[in-house]
């Protein structure tokens, strides 16, 4: 078992990395092909809705034919797609492959979740999925700081193919990954019947949240990049630096997230972390002073992903074995149609102007402040459940 867990942490840590290069430099390299920001909406649109079709049905068929094989499959898809992406310069033809590879991409996050609940303890449960999303962030910091160097140093079309053939790599821990499927029909994937009261009452709090915080995060997050290129003309180097302030400290926090959760109650931290983003949402939309603007912007995304692992292993310990590929599939389906849907609506808001952006912020401001009401029923209700808190009792079981 643990074994395995070592082995997934290492196909997040390689999968990461090299997606992190690639996403940091992608937007720019579409830029430098003359690409306005509505067309550049667009294609990451294409992505997200790929994140959600495909992704979806390849979480149902992971629970079906078995979850080393979709990652498998996607630590192919994905480099070949990607290199593919970076010698293409029509955009229809880049629209149909940012849909494909967006759809492998979401896979090292929705299929590794479900793998890694199935190789893992109640007891320590919620420390791995901490030390999982740790792993991610930190690999990301990585990723975009270097990817952010590459492409100054190489050139940015050099750098999305450096990337990808690095992600070739993560084939290797797959192959040796061992993992336990709960084998289901297709059919029984989909009949919730069986899920007692308090299950649907938290996967409902769990979609409602994914919804808000996935349309308030998607008119923005996915632009990262541009936004700091066009509000303060960084180069791809700090531009790469600044996205990896963010992340670092996020990978930090998430680490300790199942001890910051156990001292103050997991429902109760991730709370006050929700209801922190609303002001520092606020500040972005006047605060116009470089490193200002990337503290207030790190510190929102520390805030908002820091409780990602709690979140996580509280919803898992509510889903049956049978179906966790098929929740996480269908909350990433929900997480990036609504995210697609934004992106759309970033393109219609700042178009080829930067005097959008403080709409921008402002319109997200509001779905982060429905998400924090929403996280505070989910916390009035489930705080102080046996399921919740026996995840963050003291114990000294390992993976």
């Amino acid at each position: 078992m643990r074994k395995n867990v070592f082995l997934l942490l290492i196909y997040t840590f390689i999968s990461t990395i090299t997606i992190s290069m690639y996403r940091v430099v992608f937007n720019l390299y579409l830029r430098e092909l003359g690409f306005y920001n509505n067309t550049i909406g667009n294609i990451t649109s294409a992505q997200l809705w790929g994140s959600a079709i495909i992704g979806l049905i390849a979480s149902v068929i992971a629970d079906r034919i078995g979850k080393r094989k979709i990652l498998f499959f996607s630590a192919i898809v994905v480099p070949v797609v990607g290199i593919a992406l970076a010698y293409i310069a029509d955009p229809g033809v880049i629209i149909l492959l940012s849909f494909i590879k967006g759809g492998f991409t979401v896979t090292v996050f929705t299929v590794v979740m479900a793998a890694m609940t199935g190789v893992t303890k109640t007891e320590n449960r919620a420390r791995i999925f901490g030390l999982n999303f740790g792993i991610n962030m930190a690999s990301g910091v990585v990723g975009n700081f270097v990817g952010g160097f590459f492409g100054d140093l190489f050139g940015l079309q050099s750098t999305l193919l450096i990337s990808m053939l690095g992600h070739f790599v993560a084939i290797i821990p797959v192959i040796q990954l061992q993992v336990i499927d709960t084998k289901s029909r297709f059919k029984e994937l989909f009949d919730f019947s069986s899920l007692e009261h308090d299950e649907k009452k938290v996967l409902t709090y769990y979609f409602a949240s994914t919804a808000l915080v996935g349309f308030g995060a998607g008119l923005f997050i996915h632009f990262g990049n541009l936004i700091f290129k066009d509000l303060f003309n960084m180069s791809a180097t700090g531009i790469g630096i600044a996205l990896s302030i963010a992340q670092f400290g996020t990978a930090a926090g998430s680490v300790m997230s199942h001890r910051l959760g156990r001292r103050f109650g997991p429902l109760r931290f991730n709370l006050a972390m929700q209801l922190l983003v609303v002001p520092l949402m606020l500040s972005l939309v006047v605060a116009r002073e470089p490193i200002l603007f990337t503290m207030l912007y790190a510190l929102r995304f520390v805030f908002m992903n820091i409780t990602n692992p709690i979140m996580t292993s509280i919803i898992y310990s509510y889903v049956p074995n049978s179906k966790l590929s098929t929740i996480s599939g269908l909350n990433g389906f929900l997480n990036n149609t609504v995210r697609a849907i934004a992106a759309i609506v970033f393109g219609y808001i700042v178009g080829t102007y930067i005097s959008g952006y403080g709409q921008l912020f402002l319109l997200s401001t509001v779905f982060y402040g429905i998400n924090s009401f929403v996280i505070f029923l989910f916390y009035r209700e489930f705080g102080t459940k046996n399921r919740v808190m026996e995840l963050y009792e003291e114990r000294n079981s390992r993976a």
